[in-house]
């Protein structure tokens, strides 16, 4: 199966997410996370692959910029049309308050200070929201328990 964990930018809150997913993050610890608020990975367009869990999942993330709703009913109904199943592919939305800035923050020019932005307010929000988080792939997880 693949999981993709689909927000307006596939290394910030996404990728926090993916990681829990995968067990690698179990407190608001960031330091460590591969590829957390790292733009130019976030600009080619491409899922970003974070690893596979025990089960044999891959998983991925993907920025699709503000209507990640409309991004997520994209996937599906390409997912569909392909004759791929919700077994064979899973697109989670990730939201948390204060997504918008961090977006902002994200395409903020270097010069300006643009990576330290990022990273202070990708932080900070990511941080005071984790919990969310947890609720978001405690609740894939539940779902993925009855696809089978």
């Amino acid at each position: 199966m693949n999981i993709i964990f689909l927000s307006n930018t596939g290394t910030h809150h996404a990728l926090i997410a993916a990681n829990i997913f995968l067990g690698r993050l179990d407190k608001p610890d960031f330091r460590y996370v591969n590829g957390f608020c790292d733009t130019f990975q976030d600009h080619s367009g491409f899922p970003i692959y974070i690893g596979e869990d025990e089960e044999g999942n891959r998983v991925y993330t993907l920025g699709v910029g503000k209507d990640v709703l409309m991004a997520k009913k994209s996937l599906e109904d390409l997912r569909y049309l392909l004759g791929f199943t919700e077994k064979e592919l899973v697109v989670e939305p990730v939201f948390i308050n204060g997504q918008n800035i961090i977006m902002f923050f994200s395409r903020w020019p270097k010069f300006l200070g643009g990576d330290h932005l990022n990273v202070l307010s990708s932080t900070y929000l990511i941080q005071n929201q984790f919990n969310i988080l947890q609720r978001v792939v405690d609740n894939l997880r539940g779902r993925l328990q009855n696809m089978h």
